[in-house]
């Protein structure tokens, strides 16, 4: 088949489907039918585009990105929004050299913007 070969039957558990099922009504099934039933579902599952299987999360989808954006809200809410020296000063940095100050001097500023101590250059020999 398309699949490769078809495993080797388990005895035992035909023995259990047949005591707790019945046999198999071979004449009784119209397999035809059945051929073209599954043939059919087949070719409209190829029809489908392939986002259609998320129509069924439609109910579940709904109240959970409501929960998130609760829980977003709440985080944001919660989350104190003030400027950090740390990113306040890296921004000074950054416009200080685009304004044509030394690299050296920038770098002098950062560090004492982001450690609250004294220059570092101090004692260091050029």
């Amino acid at each position: 088949g398309a699949f490769g070969a078809e495993p080797e039957h388990d005895a035992q558990l035909g023995g259990i489907l047949k005591a707790t099922i019945g046999a198999t009504p071979h004449a009784a099934v119209n397999w035809l039918s059945l051929a073209e039933r599954i043939s059919s579902a087949i070719a409209t599952q190829r029809l489908a585009p392939w986002w259609s299987y998320t129509a069924r999360w439609d109910r579940r989808a709904i109240p959970m990105s409501l929960a998130a954006g609760v829980a977003a809200a709440f985080a944001l809410w919660t989350t104190d929004l003030a400027p950090q020296p740390q990113l306040t000063a890296a921004a000074d940095v950054v416009t200080a050299v685009l304004g044509g100050a030394p690299a050296e001097d920038a770098a002098a500023s950062f560090a004492r913007a982001v450690t609250g101590t004294a220059d570092f250059n101090v004692g260091v020999p050029e």
